[in-house]
């Protein structure tokens, strides 16, 4: 009677774990220094500081004032005179022309929406008006 012998089985090969966490973290490192982060450009205000003396406190004439309005139903104004959105940026430039010493007061209603004053700033902002002065009109 013959034997047989059972074949014991090789083991096909080993899969070491040893270096995944390195490889990962090499991974990890890699896209971290490759990511090009996006800079956001916002708006460039500045705020003033606290006014210690009514010396401080600086007056401006009338007519170098043009006072933008956004009403509580997103309507526009300047100078108390109906404006759209669009026209804003040329009506402005034109007067920073006749008058240098310009200041745009930009008023919001507080029921206004919030994207009516984002787009005032930008079309002055395109419009190169560097005297911008912010409030938030009564209800």
């Amino acid at each position: 009677m013959g034997v047989m012998k059972k074949r014991k089985k090789e083991p096909l090969g080993e899969l070491r774990m040893d270096s995944t966490a390195d490889v990962a973290f090499l991974l990890l490192i890699f896209f971290i220094v490759t990511t090009i982060f996006a800079a956001e450009q916002g708006l460039t205000l500045v705020l003033p500081g606290k006014q210690k003396k009514t010396d401080d406190i600086v007056k401006v004439k009338e007519s170098n004032i043009a006072t933008i309005f956004v009403h509580a139903d997103n309507r526009i104004t300047l100078d108390r005179k109906p404006i759209e959105i669009n026209h804003i940026k040329i009506s402005i430039e034109d007067r920073i022309l006749a008058n240098p010493k310009l200041v745009v007061m930009l008023k919001i209603h507080p029921d206004a929406n919030y994207g009516m004053m984002v787009a005032c700033l930008d079309e002055l902002k395109q419009a190169h008006a560097n005297k911008v002065a912010l409030k938030t009109a009564s209800r």
